[in-house]
């Protein structure tokens, strides 16, 4: 179980500590998520550089399904990388808008994630190391200003673990 006193806390104006590292593969296990010093400074950048920026830009909920992950949790998640960035609290998954929102906008969620995706490219407000843009859902990650490497990828549809690079070009082709 994870440490109450830093679930209510806020990392930005949007987004908390808890919807950050809360995890029902962790509850489901009776795995402690409670994340370091480190790890808790790692996702107040990452909250203050890329996912506050876009969540003002849309104006719509930016819905965290993955952010922070022990080893522990990590390892027992079904596609994931030993080397991965949510370990750190450098990582977030994350869909746009809550079922209201997504049928009162007119827009489906695949339309609203292509969005997000795009603001996320094209806006020099928000900052990400690493950008890939799967069927139903983004995960983006913040190391620093000096060391993100603006990658964007193309998530694996089936399922599994693995993407591809793109290029900004073609990134913007997506639809």
């Amino acid at each position: 179980m994870q440490n109450n006193s830093l679930n209510n806390q806020l990392l930005t104006p949007h987004f908390t500590l808890l919807e950050l590292t809360e995890s029902r593969t962790a509850k489901k296990h009776g795995i402690d998520n409670t994340p370091s010093g480190m790890a808790v400074q790692n996702l107040k950048r990452l909250c203050l550089y890329t996912l506050e920026p876009l969540r003002e830009e849309l104006g719509l909920p930016v819905i965290i399904t993955s952010g922070y992950r022990c080893k522990e949790l990590n390892d027992k998640v079904k596609s994931h990388s030993k080397r991965s960035q949510h370990i750190e609290g450098r990582a977030a998954d994350f869909y746009v808008g809550s079922g209201l929102t997504v049928q009162g906008s007119g827009f489906s969620r695949r339309e609203l994630l292509i969005k997000a995706f795009r603001e996320i490219l094209l806006n020099p407000s928000i900052d990400f190391d690493q950008l890939i843009l799967y069927p139903s859902f983004i995960h983006v990650s913040y190391v620093s200003r000096e060391k993100n490497r603006r990658g964007i990828l193309i998530g694996r549809g089936d399922g599994r673990l693995g993407y591809g690079r793109i290029s900004l070009a073609n990134a913007l082709k997506i639809s």
